[in-house]
């Protein structure tokens, strides 16, 4: 071997972003003269130093004379797979399981994984079922783990032919070569509407340097492109201190005041891996100041903290950070989301906190940004259902209450990687970013090694509103109101997919009582009103059939708080019985059941009054049975117990005299009061 050629080496870095460290490739490489002892031995170096490329040369070499050394290519394949090379994985993971399936019992889940990332959703549905029924070393915890993620992988490939028909009429654009480079460019934000900022090698080509002068090695640093009539154009290092020598920079995102810049910084820790560790810079009179480490509570010198974005707790008013990390105590498995909540008056960043199941899986979860004004949270992962390896997903909430993950689907979903969603500035149209592998974009060692940044844009994209007033009534009707209801709480709901809520955005109403919601095409919504010394009142409005753009007027009418205790309309009993008429249920349904959830932190007394037929104890014992069962009635359509009182009056509060039929029938009535206020309970739409 030429050891003079060792000390000129090319590099191809890639942040490989799965396992958070980066590769040094040291190709062209001279494998001729070399024997299979040497080959291997240099192939296992290369490996041990993250080098994938350079274990991929040598392995390849020592394959050719020892085609039957499956442990070396069970090794290949993985390196394969960790380039991002689902081709070659995907025939080297096939030659293992032909082989040597019960040596290598994982490898038949990677293999279904390339033939996922490569399309094969049929092919790999099949290999994935196989996975998990498989007796293999099904004890080992790394399988156990496995097969958790190949039921998930099942789904998806049932669901990945429908996600890739696309539910969005987007356009995808390549943004061009004074962006994209040969090597990854990634997480993108936009300064304002004209400036994006990304992070970038930079570099054209492949790079000769000495591994001895570490200065050499090429970092990745913060860019920035302008848009100029309608193209992106980049390439200018972002000015501040942010780049800093010899230290990979990269995720940088703004807070919503604008004030401060958070960003990460990686470099490896003394056993070789590569950590990242947040930090934070200040805007003083328009100046960025020295940035600063978040601190040991955040950040770790044994596990990575990246891809930071920020968000606002509406309870607490405090910035909530959402990052990215490995850290194994409260984790999930692999990489997970976490967030930490900055205590401005203290100036402290809180002890970090898993977001919980909802979010995290045994698989990785990773780039995250926050859009504030819809609470919706924009990651990517491959423990979910998907059309590929990572896909872009999309929950309601915040801290750690969220909606179910939904996959946003094509064209912003591929076979390959998809990461780094954001959404441009401007609510009028449907734009953003993402990051790709997919072919097509530019490569270097193979079509899908590398990261790219796309540019999207909805030209059939509907501006669509919620809109009305707010208005005071006596009664269900809006004919004839009171008066409009100014400076009153309206808040927005998404309804998800199993029927529960998310809270999307509050609102004030006008001087009018008017208020207004953008919303989007195919979904359906709930609009909460609020005002002191009112009844809450939730409508539904779906934007299910919306076609064009336009404003769906809903006026929602609100009635004052009764003092007093209201009748419940055409609420029957099977005579002499306790037992509710299928008629009352419908009456329940309309004036205490949806009363009851739009105003969650009312209690209530059910009371059941009956005529001066029969005796007093049986009248009483009667009317005490009946309000039990309307209460029963309740709590099975979901309202806590706590906050119903069932009484029973007998005879004992007449409200017409008995001696008249109609007087009797009057006095056979079901009431129910407002009696106090549930205390010190926060109010959860997510759960």
């Amino acid at each position: 071997m030429n050891f003079q050629l060792l000390k000129k080496r090319i590099s191809l870095i890639l942040i490989i972003l799965f396992s958070s460290f980066h590769s040094f490739s040291q190709v062209p490489i001279n494998t001729d003269g070399l024997k299979d002892f040497q080959l291997k031995r240099f192939a296992q170096n290369a490996q041990r130093k993250g080098d994938i490329y350079s274990a991929i040369v040598y392995f390849e070499a020592y394959l050719k004379n020892n085609t039957n050394s499956y442990g070396d290519w069970y090794e290949i394949a993985n390196l394969y797979r960790r380039a991002r090379d689902y081709q070659k994985s995907e025939k080297a993971y096939k030659t293992v399981i032909d082989n040597a399936i019960t040596k290598f019992p994982d490898a038949q889940f990677y293999y279904a994984r390339m033939l996922k990332a490569n399309g094969n959703y049929e092919a790999a549905k099949t290999e994935y079922t196989k996975f998990t029924t498989s007796k293999n070393n099904a004890d080992i915890e790394n399988i156990k783990q496995l097969k958790k993620l190949a039921k998930a992988e099942i789904l998806g490939c049932d669901t990945a032919i429908e996600l890739s028909k696309g539910k969005y009429s987007a356009v995808v654009t390549h943004l061009d070569e004074t962006i994209n480079k040969a090597h990854v460019e990634s997480s993108p934000f936009l300064l304002d509407s004209n400036t994006l900022i990304y992070t970038s090698l930079n570099e054209e080509n492949l790079e000769l340097y000495d591994p001895e002068k570490k200065d050499s090695i090429p970092v990745r640093k913060l860019y920035v492109a302008k848009k100029e009539e309608k193209q992106w154009k980049g390439g200018s290092l972002f000015k501040g201190p942010f780049n800093e020598k010899n230290v990979n920079v990269g995720n940088g995102t703004l807070s919503p005041d604008g004030k401060r810049f958070y960003f990460s910084k990686c470099k490896p820790n003394f056993e070789g891996k590569m950590i990242c560790r947040i930090f934070v810079s200040t805007k003083e009179k328009e100046k960025w100041s020295e940035p600063k480490d978040l601190g040991d509570i955040v950040n770790s010198e044994e596990f990575t903290s990246t891809m930071p974005t920020v968000g606002i707790d509406s309870k607490k008013n405090q910035e909530v950070i959402y990052f990215v990390s490995d850290r194994t105590q409260g984790g999930k498995g692999g990489l997970d989301l976490w967030y930490t909540s900055y205590d401005a008056k203290k100036k402290v960043y809180k002890e970090p906190k898993n977001l919980g199941g909802t979010i995290n899986t045994v698989g990785d979860e990773m780039t995250p940004t926050y859009d504030n004004e819809n609470k919706t949270l924009y990651f990517s992962s491959d423990g979910f259902a998907g059309l590929g390896e990572l896909d872009i997903f999309q929950s309601i909430g915040e801290i750690k209450s969220w909606s179910v993950p939904e996959n946003i689907g094509a064209p912003f979903n591929s076979s390959a990687d998809d990461i780094y969603y954001i959404k441009s500035k401007n609510t009028k149209e449907k734009s953003g970013f993402f990051v790709s592998n997919r072919k097509g974009g530019v490569s270097l060692m193979n079509e899908t090694c590398c990261d790219d940044i796309y540019e999207y844009s909805d030209p059939q994209y509907l501006n669509i509103f919620i809109a009305g007033k707010i208005i005071e009534v006596t009664s269900d009707s809006l004919e004839k109101f009171v008066a409009p209801v100014v400076k009153a709480p309206v808040s927005l709901f998404k309804v998800n997919k199993d029927s529960t809520e998310s809270l999307l955005k509050t609102t004030i109403t006008n001087e009018k009582g008017e208020y207004s919601f953008q919303v989007e095409q195919g979904k359906t919504y709930k609009v909460l009103a609020e005002a002191q010394g009112f009844l809450n009142k939730k409508m539904e409005v779906s934007t299910e059939t919306v076609t064009k753009s336009d404003t769906l007027i809903t006026n929602i009418g609100i009635k004052q708080t009764p003092k007093g205790s209201i009748v419940i309309s055409n609420i029957y009993y099977e005579t002499a019985k306790a037992d509710l008429r299928p008629e009352s249920r419908a009456s329940l349904d309309k004036e205490l059941v949806d009363l009851l959830k739009d105003n969650p932190k009312l209690i209530i007394e059910i009371s059941s009054h009956t005529d001066d037929v029969g005796t007093n104890e049986y009248n009483q014992k009667l009317s005490q049975a009946r309000a039990e069962s309307v209460v029963n009635y309740l709590i099975g359509h979901g309202i806590d117990k706590s906050r119903l009182i069932a009484k029973g009056y007998g005879e004992g509060k007449p409200i017409a005299p008995n001696t008249t039929p109609e007087g009797r029938q009057k006095n056979r009535r079901t009431e129910f009061k407002i009696i106090g206020y549930v205390k010190n309970v926060e109010v959860s739409y997510e759960e």
